[in-house]
């Protein structure tokens, strides 16, 4: 259960026919739909933000304000900021304009002025600064993100190339700082990228990078608040990496980030699935993982050295549950079954981490992403 009501925004697609992937969702959304979680686990819905393809949200720590990240391969991406209200309604604040297609991410630094953007087509890294009030300045640094020979990747043409050569060239998906260190997985060169960020210069320096299993695809990934530990999800491979941290010796160029275990996702990795979002509980004793195509969550503990082991696979009653989100006090979960065009409500039990299906569901066209405000 959960300790009182809640507002959450979900992201939809709008323009399915401007992704990079193809979703198979009955009908497209009209951009971000605000929702009401109450108490006893029932929903109602809120107003609705009309926008391109908003597939993530990432709000400032102030809670004053929220980013949304529009993807399309059609033109560069966009990253628009909205004021937040309480209510679930969002004013527009200002736009800013990516250097890359399918722009899917965006992290704040440490000190929260300055941001990466991450556009995962091209596997172009922005860099911009970030004023007191949330605002994203000028790009001021921009490249590619790649470290195979220039003659051995290629850049995918469209849609359909992209479905089957999903490794023939880079795709950057996300970034996350770590001390004086960024971390950007890349599923196309099947690899996680070090940098050193300069916080004066607001700058990011090429270090090395970190290769996975051939063929493991890196996606998304999670850092444990208080251990040197993370996880990545692979989505090729339907696993999640646990890998260890390295903060020693800062002056020297090494690789931060070890791969220590693998753990499947699945109790079949044959079968056709890819891992997409991964989470931490609150208390960060539980990790989450949801399974596009074997439609379902993965639960697993997270031991006192880091370590994981699964513990359960629950169905998330719906398809293609490209993400989800914990409620803040860890109580519920929401699903969002993007090719089924709904949202799910799962109760929580904090002590042993088991989700149970509520059965409330929730009409919302092609849902991508959950925030909770």
């Amino acid at each position: 259960m959960i300790d009182r009501d809640y507002t959450f925004l979900v992201g939809t697609y709008s323009d399915m026919d401007a992704l990079a992937h193809q979703p198979h969702a009955p009908s497209a959304g009209k951009g971000i739909h605000a929702v009401n979680l109450h108490a006893d686990l029932s929903l109602t819905s809120g107003p609705v933000t009309e926008t391109l393809n908003p597939a993530v949200l990432i709000p400032h720590p102030d809670g004053k304000s929220l980013y949304a990240i529009l993807e399309t391969i059609q033109s560069t991406g966009t990253v628009e900021r909205y004021e937040t209200h309480s209510d679930g309604t969002l004013s527009l604040a200002e736009q800013t304009k990516a250097n890359g297609l399918s722009t899917c991410y965006l992290a704040l630094s440490p000190k929260k002025d300055a941001a990466i953007i991450i556009n995962y087509w091209d596997a172009i890294i922005d860099v911009c600064g970030v004023d007191a009030l949330g605002r994203l300045g000028k790009i001021h640094q921009s490249f590619k993100q790649y470290y195979r020979p220039t003659e051995a990747w290629r850049q995918v043409e469209n849609r359909e190339d992209h479905w089957v050569n999903r490794q023939v060239g880079p795709h950057a998906h996300c970034a996350h700082f770590w001390h004086d260190w960024v971390f950007i997985p890349d599923l196309g060169e099947n690899a996680v990228f070090q940098y050193l960020y300069d916080e004066t210069t607001k700058t990011l320096t090429p270090q090395t990078h970190i290769e996975f299993e051939p063929g493991s695809g890196p996606r998304h990934m999670v850092i444990h608040p208080t251990l040197d530990i993370c996880y990545i999800s692979n989505e090729l491979f339907n696993t999640v990496c646990v890998a260890a941290l390295d903060a020693s010796d800062k002056s020297s160029v090494k690789a931060r980030l070890k791969p220590i275990q693998y753990e499947s996702t699945l109790d079949n990795r044959e079968n056709t699935s890819y891992v997409s979002e991964i989470k931490l509980s609150p208390d960060a004793r539980f990790l989450y993982v949801s399974n596009r195509g074997d439609n379902s969550i993965a639960t697993f503990a997270v031991k006192d050295d880091g370590a994981l082991e699964r513990m359960a696979i629950t169905p998330t009653g719906g398809k293609f549950p490209r993400h989800f989100a914990l409620t803040p006090c860890g109580g519920a979960m929401i699903a969002s079954n993007q090719d089924s065009g709904n949202i799910r409500v799962f109760d929580r039990n904090i002590e042993t981490g088991e989700l149970t299906d509520t059965n409330t569901v929730m009409v919302v066209p092609a849902p991508c992403y959950v925030r909770f405000l």
